[in-house]
């Protein structure tokens, strides 16, 4: 959720053989009822590869901020409690040529279809580097995700004052998370010309 509370987000995965979804909001007094409404291309048989899968964000704007009306899936009927994009980490520093990106490049791993909500309210902002030469040459993802989640894997450092755990992972990506004030943060990039002292930097220079 927008920090204005007017604009609705969420990750979404489609294949090659689907336009890009999208998203609806149904308004009512009380409720925002969610609609993620996919479609096959006309033009695509029926056994037709659809092997070039496709990720990104889907936004819907509401006609007025959510307030104390609750959100709802339209297929499960579920409740869904979105992240206030107001408490938004953002980063004071980024090497030179990152951008931000429309995709979620999430701690650990690259999202695979179907994507899943996360059980509390969580959010993933990507930056990539690179992106006109060639693809992906880095990526940093911050994640943010409300409650302070136990945090025992990984090497013990020191984030602003908070103790947080810094981890190596397969492919040379690195992860750093911590709690602060009741919220969980993880930093992740993945860039073989990051050195562990830069990454720590950006992860340091992060401002709400």
């Amino acid at each position: 959720m927008s920090s204005d509370g007017r604009t609705l987000s969420t990750p979404v995965d489609w294949t090659s053989c689907e336009d890009e979804p999208n998203l609806e909001a149904h308004e009512a007094a009380r409720t925002i009822t969610l609609v993620l409404t996919r479609k096959r291309h006309s033009f695509d048989s029926a056994n037709a590869a659809c092997d070039d899968p496709r990720d990104g964000l889907v936004s819907t704007t509401l006609s007025k901020p959510v307030g104390d009306r609750d959100i709802t899936d339209s297929v499960t009927h579920s409740t869904i409690t979105p992240f206030d994009g107001s408490h938004l980490d953002r980063p004071r520093y980024l090497p030179h040529g990152y951008t931000l990106v429309n995709t979620v490049i999430a701690p650990g791993n690259r999202s695979a279809p179907p994507y899943v909500r996360a059980q509390k309210p969580a959010w993933t902002t990507t930056y990539q580097r690179n992106l006109d030469k060639g693809g992906q040459a880095g990526y940093v993802s911050i994640s943010k995700t409300m409650g302070e989640l136990p945090i025992t894997a990984g090497t013990p450092v020191v984030i602003n004052g908070h103790a947080a755990r810094f981890q190596e992972h397969a492919r040379g990506s690195r992860s750093v998370t911590w709690p602060d004030k009741g919220y969980t943060v993880t930093v992740e990039a993945g860039d073989p010309l990051m050195s562990q002292d830069e990454f720590l930097h950006i992860a340091r220079q992060l401002n709400l």
